[in-house]
């Protein structure tokens, strides 16, 4: 797990506390936060250092330095052996310490096989969602074995949407700017992060994650001409402001039951006590979430559902089908090793390896966020989980970002944009080849996925 120095800051003015960060490299590697306690003052700016991790000596992982050792020992067996045995010590001893340093497309090669292999295992599992799941979920349940709607009605009758598996319930809030413009331009109003982190216990409950995610769609529409009135009328403003065409922000609450069984068992115990720590900790965030100067509403499952379909950006002809009473179940999505389609929307995911220098003085957050999203992408999603580190006070984030696109071509074209995007700002970008899946899963409003 992730140890080390959390960040490198310089000191603004301010006298409010402010998390420092630090950064793992992977595709579901985190950055740790970590709540300086000698000082009160925000830094001015926040350098995102690596933190050592569980299995690496050094620069190397303790996988790669057993390999060497077991052909080391295999060369001195062979030497003390003596005679014939010491071709075949030596030979295998090759093969070992090349299975120690070849890499393969940036990864050792048993990481490379890891996915290879997990890839192939996702494919041949996918199968039809069952009959009776709602037409807007399928696409996950395809994915998700058990994946399931579990709507909870409270004592004033109030409804609130969840979705688990049997392992974890999610429940979703939907956030939006107050007093303000319908599309106020990106970063306007900072959302404080803060708020996330203090959520993640509560009353004795602890939570497995909550997750930001934000969708942004372009603004002309990227598929109308040229010389439409609607493009013409509307580039003015967007080159002048940046305001996107549509911008959808959802916080969602992950528990797991396995985290906080006394909570459960102190509420009911079993699902409803499961679901009423999750309605707690809802209802707190959006308490927060609202005292910071935002609309927050925990939806219920009918909003839910469809929030869920607007995320994967799912064809809503294909819903209507998919909900007619003959239509048989079908598949509606494929990966591939770069690509995960849903319909006829193509999506690749890559995950935030490398964070720029952040904060007041150099890169804001939002800004950051704002230069990813406005790549011309049918929709482009960007997703921050934050959990609960190993070390006492400390906090990790998964950043993600996933480009939709129309077709194969429009997508290609979408991911040099974004990369190109990332560069510009010193973002490093790791495209998760062949684990696509769980990356889209990872974007979604579902908590984060690891």
């Amino acid at each position: 797990m992730a140890t080390g120095t959390a960040t490198r800051a310089r000191r603004g003015r301010a006298t409010d506390p402010a998390p420092g960060t630090s950064r793992r490299q992977r595709s579901n590697d985190r950055v740790g936060v970590r709540t300086p306690g000698a000082s009160r003052e925000v830094p001015a700016t926040t350098v995102l250092r690596p933190l050592s991790r569980a299995g690496r000596v050094g620069p190397f992982q303790l996988r790669q330095l057993v390999l060497v050792e077991a052909a080391l020992a295999l060369v001195a067996v062979g030497l003390v052996a003596g005679g014939l045995w010491l071709v075949p010590a030596c030979v295998v001893a090759g093969v070992l310490v090349l299975l120690a340093v070849i890499r393969r497309r940036g990864q050792a090669v048993q990481d490379w096989l890891g996915t290879v292999l997990a890839l192939r295992a996702r494919r041949s599992a996918a199968a039809p969602a069952a009959a009776d799941t709602d037409p807007s979920l399928a696409p996950v349940g395809e994915n998700v074995p058990g994946f399931r709607a579990s709507p909870y009605v409270d004592r004033n009758h109030r409804t609130v949407g969840m979705l688990g598996d049997g392992t974890f319930l999610t429940a979703v809030l939907r956030v939006e700017a107050s007093g303000s413009a319908l599309r106020p331009v990106f970063g306007a109003r900072a959302f404080p992060l803060s708020v996330l982190g203090g959520a993640l216990e509560v009353d004795g409950i602890t939570v497995e994650s909550v997750q930001l995610v934000q969708q942004v769609r372009p603004a002309p529409a990227l598929h109308l001409p040229q010389q439409a009135v609607a493009r013409l009328s509307y580039a003015p403003l967007q080159e002048r402001t940046g305001a996107p065409a549509l911008r959808l922000t959802w916080v969602a609450v992950k528990l797991d039951p396995e985290l906080c069984r006394e909570a459960v068992e102190a509420r009911g115990g079993g699902l409803e006590g499961a679901q009423r720590c999750l309605v707690r900790i809802a209802d707190h965030l959006a308490s927060r979430i609202t005292g910071a100067g935002f609309q927050a509403t925990v939806m219920d499952q009918e909003e839910l559902n469809s929030t869920v379909a607007t995320a994967i950006c799912t064809n809503p002809r294909a819903v209507a089908r998919a909900g007619l009473p003959d239509s048989a179940p079908q598949r509606r999505t494929a990966e591939t090793s770069r690509v995960w389609r849903c319909d006829d929307r193509w999506h690749t995911t890559y995950a935030i390896g490398r964070w720029p220098e952040l904060g007041r003085g150099a890169t804001p957050l939002p800004r950051l966020v704002s230069l990813l999203t406005s790549v011309p992408a049918y929709a482009t999603t960007f997703s921050l989980t934050v959990r609960r580190g190993t070390r006492q006070g400390a906090m990790d984030l998964d950043g993600h970002v996933r480009v939709t696109g129309g077709s194969d071509n429009e997508l290609v074209r979408v991911r040099r944009a974004l990369e190109e995007a990332a560069r510009a700002a010193k973002v490093g970008l790791l495209r998760l080849d062949r684990e696509q899946l769980p990356g889209v899963l990872a974007t979604m409003p579902l908590g984060g996925a690891r």
